[in-house]
């Protein structure tokens, strides 16, 4: 990953030097949190399930230097997490992401970013899933990655052109001698464009490009071609809506594997009926990468509702549910999976400094293969102070 690694810290250098040239509004945020819980389901097993008690502590860091012409945002964020009766799976995860936007005039901006995480996968799901008892601990996979983008154009123009090129590297770091062969390397082209109809109603074409490279298991070596065209709406303050449907297809380097192709859409609505709620309503529909082991690729269906309401300046609380429905492809079978996952916060701001959360969250699975199903319940007290 010693590409995707120089590209971000180059962007790194690059942002903060043009931007300590510039006059600069500086903000700098910085928060502690604590959460301590419980875990119904850890190994997320059919039957026999283990529960255990859970803590966290996490801290997020927010930089932000602005001048009149330009802005670089850095957020880093940390977060350790100990269980009580499954210690080999503690485990710490991180994300470091700066961005940087330049405006050459009211209506063109360059932008740029990286992208640095490390992230824990439970025993159960993923690779893992319906095995979790044979392995000892999760699987930890790592993302580094860069993109630039061109954008010409704003709401109030007749037309929007916005141009991005994308470039990941993704590998677990366990299981070596096993995950090799799910290490990606993907550059991905997109192009959107939005033309003005009437008022604040858009006619948005959007056309994507991704190559997909397996370096250790190249016969899944692949391209995949997109295109979308809908309406984007943004009518009132009370709502907004981006609707787009279109065709995919994947095609494969090795002509051993069959080529696939795909109706695909993308559906997100904002709704708010009062100064006090908000309902925002997603769907999309997608090829995306497996990260399985015996797997192909995957035709993924996400559809998901949010519900925001504030009861008083200090009191808020956020539902949402959501339905997963992913096919995993392989030239043997194809294996269905079907996610259902919920989460309810309430959200107490005690101080400008201190704010207390109570968190449930829910997930369950439906498989084809029925000793996968589990059902996995959290709930959690968070303590969050802001420095």
């Amino acid at each position: 990953m010693n590409f995707s690694r120089l590209v971000a810290v180059c962007v790194i250098y690059c942002a903060f030097s043009t931007s300590v040239l510039a006059e600069l509004d500086n903000n700098v945020a910085f928060n502690l949190a604590s959460e301590a819980g419980y875990i119904d389901n850890f190994l997320y097993q059919a039957d026999n399930e283990q529960g255990t008690a859970y803590y966290s502590l996490s801290s997020d860091l927010a930089l932000t230097s602005k001048s009149q012409q330009s802005a670089f945002n850095f957020d880093a964020k940390l977060a350790t997490y100990f269980f009580n009766k499954f210690d080999n799976d503690d485990h710490t995860d991180f994300t470091i992401i700066p961005k940087y936007q330049l405006k050459f005039s009211q209506n063109q901006r360059l932008y740029m970013s990286a992208l640095w995480l490390n992230s824990y996968n439970y025993r159960g799901t993923g690779l893992s899933l319906g095995e979790a008892e044979t392995l000892s601990k999760g699987d930890e996979k790592e993302n580094v990655g860069a993109s630039i983008g061109y954008e010409y154009g704003t709401l109030e123009s007749q037309g929007k052109l916005n141009f991005e090129v994308t470039y990941n590297e993704n590998e677990f770091t366990t299981r070596r001698a096993d995950t090799r062969r799910l290490d990606t390397e993907i550059l991905n082209v997109k192009s959107s464009f939005d033309y003005l109809l009437s008022g604040k109603t858009f006619l948005a074409f959007d056309i994507d490009y991704k190559n997909t490279q397996y370096p250790n298991n190249p016969i899944i070596n692949r391209d995949s071609f997109a295109g979308l065209v809908g309406v984007k709406w943004y009518t009132t303050v009370i709502s907004e809506l981006n609707f787009l449907v279109g065709y995919q297809q994947l095609k494969f380097d090795d002509n051993r594997l069959s080529d696939d192709d795909a109706f695909k859409w993308r559906f997100d609505y904002i709704w708010r009926p009062s100064d006090f709620t908000q309902v925002h309503i997603r769907s999309k529909r997608n090829f995306d990468e497996s990260y399985r082991l015996i797997s192909s690729y995957r035709l993924a269906q996400t559809h998901q509702i949010d519900l925001e309401h504030a009861f008083s300046e200090n009191l808020n609380v956020l539902a949402t549910v959501g339905i997963n429905s992913e096919k995993f492809i392989s030239p043997q079978n194809t294996q269905k999976e079907d996610y259902v996952f919920s989460t309810l916060t309430l959200d107490y701001q005690y101080s400008d400094r201190l704010s207390l959360q109570l968190n449930y969250h829910y997930k369950s699975l439906e498989a084809s293969a029925d000793k996968f199903d589990y059902l996995h319940n959290r709930v959690g007290l968070t303590v969050k102070v802001n420095l």
